[in-house]
């Protein structure tokens, strides 16, 4: 499956971070990270969907506008997961992260500040796998996700 111009959908960007480090997230001012594994759920269903908006995250941002850019700077994305589903599942899917087993810690209100969830951004010790999350997603067992593994590529394509 690819991502197709103007698709929109949720999608799961896997970021490691090699060491820790304070990092200033905009309105939520200086965070503590530790050096390890985030994931971070959003969603694309403006202008140029999801294409457009995976295209940003890869990018490091000049002027930061959500907290993943702020924290972008220093990580690497290493898979992002997403879905072409016309349905939101941004809070089912950033629910489903909190339940995954590995899963350790929440950063209170990163990716999260335009909803009532508690985070959008979750820390692992390690790397989680896909399947682990389709299989904890009980819920969203009917919409296909796919993975795209950055550590073997560096952009979009499949």
């Amino acid at each position: 499956m690819y991502i197709k111009k103007d698709n929109y959908g949720t999608y799961i960007i896997i970021l490691t971070l090699k060491k820790y480090l304070e990092i200033g997230i905009g309105k939520l001012g200086i965070i503590n990270f530790k050096a390890g594994c985030y994931a971070y759920v959003g969603s694309a269903f403006g202008r140029g969907g999801l294409e457009s908006r995976l295209k940003h995250h890869l990018k490091i941002a000049q002027k930061p506008h959500w907290h993943i850019d702020y924290f972008r700077k220093y990580a690497k994305i290493e898979k992002i997961w997403f879905t072409n589903s016309q349905h939101r599942l941004e809070h089912e899917w950033a629910e489903t992260l909190s339940l995954m087993p590995g899963v350790t810690d929440q950063i209170n209100g990163f990716g999260s500040s335009d909803c009532s969830c508690i985070s959008h951004f979750f820390y692992f010790k390690k790397i989680p796998s896909i399947l682990i999350f389709k299989r904890t997603a009980q819920r969203n067992k009917n919409y296909d996700t796919f993975e795209i593994d950055l550590s073997k590529r560096k952009d979009l394509s499949m």
